[in-house]
């Protein structure tokens, strides 16, 4: 490490290699390194992997039976893998400069041939067949840094192969990319790429300045490659190539899809049975709408709400901006769900339109969903969090009588300490001494109060608490001295219980069986460990052992218990 005058970074910077240098002593880092290398194999498999998904596209590009209309989607899928297949090499050779700069100390990574193979950078666990080669430097940072940066971090250095150039050829490829037009012909004019798709490609190759560690910014190029270790780098590159590989994936399918844009084919039919209501009373007439609908599972349409439709005008198309799409799924279908949880009794009905590709834009149908009817079972008295009442407890439920208004309905509960009601149905039971808590409810309908009916409910005490002392739970055997050493107190946990409840432990009694066969105990009169206490437990030896006994808690329903033991042996 120079001295003179050093940025802070720099003294930083030096300052983490010396630790970096003591903790390879100790060969602490190496399951660090390890997991870079790890990381470089799981992108580059990554990579492949989108590469053979890309291909496939690019196949079906070419092979499509569309004839004179593929023709310019095919050409230009030519210059996007010309493109994509420079950007990659480039990178390949980049990782093997890099290694060789690492390994042989030079400036611009001469003699990088030797740490290729068949056009690909070796990984540094790589070896071949005679074990002539193996990369030993997975940690180095001053050549690399050199050759990528150089050594003005505010100021990265140009030339081939640095990190500034490969920042301005990543920009180049996203530019390329996201400035792709086909143009179908005179009478069927052009296709862009989709609005998400070049929105996403501009989003990943932005290149903005990250932040040092005393939070003040500095380049891409320094923030990504500066001092970095070896794998490091190469893990940066390799996830570099990941986003190469997937803009590239995601443009071939986009140019795939606009072959058929302007297309409206179907490849299947179905019965459609649309109901003009969902609800009759007896007496009256139901009525369906039976008809064969064709569509196209393999083409991917949207569906935008717009709300409930009282049916006063009939559904209009509407600037879809801000709304979500429900987009449809495998088989084709648009489907759209609403929870009536928070509706009014009666019917609801929805408008809405559907999306399609037309020229590469999307046009709209606008649309009506049969009206349905929201009601509820003849008596619905529901517990919210569990099918008991826990005594001690404010217990909510919900109670409702169909058609009638919440104002309208009453109820009383017997074998309840207090009952009353809340907003939107719900009331609060709070259990009393009894075994069975019975809730009756009543409606006035026509002027007249009605009784509807009765349900009981059992009530339960509040399970016990879970002890844990520094984390140790009555399940647990075992405690290290360093654990005891900074245990503070007693917890007391409701594990597994739906309801939010907080308990303390009011005292508790620690005792230790030396090895000798004594024992000795010592007082706690709250959740906290006394002073004195901290200090005998920390000269506690290996081999005693420790019992947390006699631990207090009070509980919200009034009664005081005593919790399970935690018997510990100190190893």
């Amino acid at each position: 490490m120079a001295g003179g005058k050093e940025t802070p970074r720099q003294k930083m910077i030096g300052m983490m290699y010396l630790v970096l240098t003591a903790l390879l002593a100790m060969n602490i880092s190496k399951d660090v390194l390890n997991a870079f290398i790890q990381i470089n194999k799981g992108l580059g498999k990554t990579n492949e992997i989108l590469e053979q998904k890309s291909q496939a596209t690019i196949d079906a590009i070419n092979s499509s039976t569309e004839g004179a209309k593929a023709v310019p989607f095919q050409q230009k899928v030519v210059e996007l893998d010309q493109w994509a297949d420079a950007m990659m090499a480039y990178i390949e050779e980049m990782k093997a400069r890099v290694m060789a700069s690492s390994m042989e100390g030079n400036a611009d990574g001469e003699g990088f041939e030797k740490f290729m193979a068949n056009g690909k950078a070796i990984y540094p666990d790589y070896k071949d067949a005679d074990s002539s080669l193996v990369v030993t430097t997975p940690d180095e940072n001053q050549n690399n840094t050199s050759l990528l940066v150089g050594s003005e971090p505010q100021s990265p250095k140009d030339g081939a192969f640095s990190a500034k150039e490969l920042r301005m050829k990543l920009e180049e490829y996203r530019d390329k990319l996201a400035g792709i037009v086909v143009n179908k012909g005179d009478s069927l004019g052009t296709w862009t790429l989709p609005e998400d798709v070049k929105a996403s490609i501009i989003n990943t190759f932005t290149f903005n300045p990250g932040r040092d560690a005393d939070n003040n910014p500095e380049p891409w190029e320094t923030n990504n490659f500066y001092h970095m270790p070896l794998v490091a780098v190469l893990a940066n590159l390799a996830k570099i190539q990941t986003d190469v590989m997937n803009a590239k994936n995601n443009v071939a399918v986009s140019l795939a899809q606009g072959i058929n844009a302007s297309d409206l084919k179907f490849t299947d039919v179905t019965v459609a049975v649309v109901p003009k209501q969902s609800y009759v009373l007896r007496g009256d007439e139901f009525e369906a709408e039976i008809y064969l609908a064709a569509f196209n599972k393999t083409s991917q349409t949207k569906v935008y709400m717009g709300g409930e439709y009282k049916g006063e005008n009939a559904p209009a198309v509407f600037d879809p901006s801000g709304r979500q799409a429900i987009v449809s799924e495998a088989d084709g279908k648009c489907r759209f769900k609403v929870n009536t949880g928070g509706m009014s009794l009666g019917s609801h009905g929805y408008s809405g339109q559907i999306a399609y590709l037309k020229d590469g834009k999307e046009e709209y149908i606008p649309f009506v969903v049969p009206p349905f009817f929201v009601g509820e079972p003849a008596l619905v008295i529901s517990p919210v969090q569990m099918n008991v009442f826990y005594r001690g407890l404010d217990n909510p439920v919900e109670i409702s009588v169909p058609g009638v208004s919440q104002d309208q309905v009453e109820a009383t509960c017997s074998g309840c300490q207090s009952f009353g009601k809340g907003e939107k149905g719900q009331w609060n039971v709070k259990p009393g001494g009894e075994k069975i808590a019975t809730i009756s409810v009543s409606a006035t309908i026509n002027g007249e109060k009605k009784s509807i009916g009765t349900k009981e409910f059992r009530i339960k005490p509040i399970p016990d608490p879970i002890p844990s002392f520094n984390g140790k739970k009555p399940t647990d055997a075992t405690i290290t001295q360093g654990e005891l050493s900074v245990a503070t107190g007693i917890r007391a946990d409701m594990s597994n219980f739906d309801f939010n409840v907080t308990v303390r432990a009011k005292s508790f009694v620690i005792t230790i069986g030396t090895a000798s066969g004594g024992v000795k105990e010592y007082n706690n009169p709250s959740n906290s460990l006394t002073d004195g206490n901290k200090e005998v437990l920390k000269k506690v030896k290996k081999g005693e052992k420790i019992f947390i006994e006699k631990i207090m808690v009070d509980m919200p329903d009034g009664t005081t218990r005593q919790l399970s033991n935690i018997n510990l042996k100190v190893v």
